[in-house]
């Protein structure tokens, strides 16, 4: 544990004063009320310097360094005339493979030393846990169709070790979103929290192992801190200390996934996987014991830790509104209003939203996208723009990736036929402007009486509209609507004027049809 979240545990658990703590850790009043008083967030990035970048060992330094290991072992080489971290580091930087220091190659060569180290026989202890005390979570790749596209995504998977249990989710990335995603509903499918959790040594939880330290990232030590567990880290390569996750990976990969599964969307496969892990539990038997997993897993209730208040897991990231007024994240473009553009506004990214914000005001909403070549952009950010350039309507990116309704495409037909094609344009967009004023229901029945009586140009539609939005009592009845547009009936308008005093444009649709 972290001495941040030791220092949080001391004053909010128990009770110790700040100048107690400041003592004992030998640390200033004004830190430790920071500590307690910041955001872990926010206490992430202090003290950072800005544009530092981090030696890291790629996939062709790794590759190199395996290449002249494996020449010692072909060769036979004796161990006292083994290749040294220090030769390794001096030979890849000869060869312009490897740029970083000495000291960082002789951690990535001990690493990959241990990583070839091979057993000839190996023994595991049997193990019992306290049903309910404890979970273990991984995750593995699994592909799907999604919406019509081939897939690869990341089936998270949390086991109950020792019961057969097992729950699982699939994203399509595995960053702390989607850990921070999993492990919030996890908790609310077991509808308790573990007392520990056990891991592997995964990036995004684990920056560094140093011997049988594992140092932990912000973002796992906030994982600890929001839902009070304790996480258990597995050593380098010994994955069967976490067997039983190991095995419901592919359990579940087999059983919930075979073949090529396709889904909607998201949303939609995730539901599924959901109800099959439920009915699984409800009508599994232990495979040892015979005993109903839904008796099992009652049993582990009374030893699992009440839930937290629930979270809402995003990275952060800070972005600015360039001129076609998106935000670029993760190489795919969000829109915001035009009134934005040029401004510096943060980005709150989801596993599968993304929320924009100005000033701690949420200006867009957005799904996020994953396919190559696939953004966001939103019609009703750009109609104030458009309504000064009603010539580029249906050449605009954001109109041409819009699904109108089928109502709303009739009525500019109807428009185009009347009148020349900029002008359609703008009385066609100051219609779309008119959804901000008013509901769904009221807008579309709008359109649709518009229609039929012929009546399509903006003013006409205000004026309808006007007309549904007023509290007096309405001129006509319910048998009126019946009798001549029985399309409507069943909808409730309170409308001031009669409506039927644009019978005479009926005979207009009926020249028309």
């Amino acid at each position: 544990m972290d001495e941040t979240n030791k220092i949080r545990k001391l004053y909010f658990s128990d009770g110790i004063t700040r100048n107690e703590i400041a003592k004992k850790f030998n640390r200033s009043w004004n830190t430790i009320d920071n500590i307690i008083k910041l955001p872990r967030e926010q206490l992430v990035i202090r003290g950072k310097r800005p544009g530092r970048k981090k030696t890291v060992a790629t996939a062709d330094v790794i590759m190199a360094v395996e290449g002249i290991l494996n020449k010692q072992d072909l060769l036979h080489v004796k161990k006292k005339q083994r290749y040294t971290a220090a030769f390794i580091f001096k030979e890849l930087g000869r060869q312009g493979i490897y740029s970083g220091t000495e000291r960082s190659m002789r951690a990535i060569v001990k690493e990959i030393r241990k990583r070839r180290k091979t057993d000839n026989q190996q023994s595991f202890l049997p193990l019992s846990f306290v049903p309910g005390s404890s979970i273990q979570i991984d995750h593995g790749e699994a592909d799907c169709v999604i919406g019509g596209h081939r897939v690869t995504g990341y089936l998270f998977v949390g086991s109950l070790p020792g019961l057969a249990i097992r729950y699982c989710q699939m994203y399509p990335i595995k960053s702390q979103e989607a850990w921070g995603e999993f492990h919030e509903r996890v908790f609310r499918f077991f509808n308790g929290v573990f007392s520990t959790v056990t891991y592997d040594n995964d990036t995004v939880l684990i920056k560094e192992v140093l011997g049988d330290e594992h140092r932990q990232t912000n973002f796992s030590l906030g994982l600890e801190e929001h839902y009070l567990f304790d996480s258990i880290f597995c050593n380098i390569g010994k994955g069967n200390e976490k067997g039983a996750v190991e095995n419901a990976v592919g359990y579940c990969r087999r059983n919930y996934l075979a073949g090529l599964p396709e889904y909607k969307t998201w949303a939609e496969l995730n539901s599924d996987l959901e109800n099959r892990c439920r009915k699984s539990i409800e009508n599994g038997r232990h495979y040892r014991t015979d005993v109903c997993l839904k008796e099992l897993l009652n049993q582990a209730a009374e030893n699992m830790m009440p839930l937290q208040p629930e979270k809402r897991w995003v990275k952060w990231d800070i972005g600015k509104v360039n001129s076609y007024q998106v935000v670029i994240f993760d190489k795919h473009w969000y829109s915001v209003p035009e009134r934005f553009v040029g401004s510096a506004v943060d980005i709150a990214a989801g596993v599968f939203t993304i929320d924009i914000y100005h000033d701690n005001q949420l200006i867009a909403s957005h799904s996020r996208k994953y396919l190559k070549g696939e953004d966001s952009l939103h019609l009703d950010h750009y109609l104030d723009q458009l309504f000064r350039k009603p010539g580029a309507l249906w050449d605009c990116a954001a109109v041409l990736k819009h699904s109108f309704e089928s109502d709303l495409i009739s009525l500019w037909n109807r428009l185009y036929s009347r009148m020349e094609k900029r002008q359609a344009n703008l009385e066609f967009i100051q219609i779309l402007l008119l959804r901000r004023k008013y509901s769904r229901d009221d807008y579309i029945t709008a359109i649709r009486l518009a229609l039929a009586y012929g009546a399509v140009e903006y003013a006409a539609v205000v004026n309808i509209l006007h007309q549904l939005k007023t509290d007096a009592s309405p001129s006509y009845n319910k048998s009126w609507f019946e009798k001549h547009h029985p399309e409507l009936a069943g909808n409730m308008f309170n409308c001031v004027f009669d409506l039927s005093v644009y019978a005479d444009l009926v005979k207009e649709v009926e020249n028309v049809k």
